[in-house]
């Protein structure tokens, strides 16, 4: 995966699912700014960051299937 831009998927400590972005390089670019209480809302704001960054590699750090 090195080189590769990835969109990670992960839980908060209150359950709910966000978005962390990282370069090919393994550094953080960024994290979404809000949670989201379902896996359809996560799945949305997923589809809108494949919008903009092309080919990420989308990692699920959940137990859920998404």
């Amino acid at each position: 995966m090195a080189g590769k831009n990835r969109i990670e998927i992960g839980r908060a400590k209150n359950k709910e699912f966000f978005l962390t972005l990282k370069s090919g390089n393994n550094k953080k670019v960024m994290t979404s700014g809000e949670t989201y209480k379902s896996v359809q809302g996560v799945e949305k704001a997923l589809r809108a960051v494949k919008k903009i960054i092309r080919n990420p590699v989308v990692i699920d750090k959940t137990k859920s299937v998404i």
